[in-house]
């Protein structure tokens, strides 16, 4: 049985006592009935509108693993790519345009210190000259 149809159960009972109805107790007991099915039907109220809610948030749900599995599939079928600055060896710090073939080679520290490399590409010699002079010149440029 319903809650709606316990109030209204309990309200027929207290109708048929054929209680005085100028009685005060008789009065207590009819505004007892009609505060069951009052809180009856709001309770009946409340749980329809968590039907809906519910409803909505699993809609929801549904849609947001739809766009989770969009975006982690796009990820998982790039494997090539990876976050961080693990992209490049952490040994090369520097890369440089060959000249002759227009190859990206990318330079160590070291081997910018040593003045120069060769290309992987083509087997020219890049050379590297720079000084502290050129260095300080390009600072104070800058800070004008």
């Amino acid at each position: 049985m319903q809650l709606s149809e316990k109030a209204a159960y309990v309200k027929g009972l207290i109708d048929g006592l054929e209680l005085d109805p100028t009685d005060k107790q008789t009065k207590v007991f009819k505004l007892i009935a009609d505060l069951l099915g009052d809180m009856a039907q709001e309770i009946k109220d409340l749980e329809q509108c968590y039907d809906d809610v519910s409803d909505q948030i699993d809609g929801i749900s549904e849609d947001l693993a739809g766009v989770e599995d969009i975006i982690y599939d796009e990820y998982d079928d790039d494997d090539d790519y990876s976050f961080g600055s693990g992209d490049l060896n952490d040994d090369y710090s520097y890369e440089a345009t060959c000249p002759t073939c227009g190859n990206i080679v990318y330079i160590s520290e070291d081997s910018l210190n040593e003045g120069g490399i060769t290309c992987p590409e083509c087997g020219e010699t890049l050379e590297f000259d720079y000084s502290e002079d050129e260095l300080d010149a390009d600072v104070d440029d800058t800070e004008e």
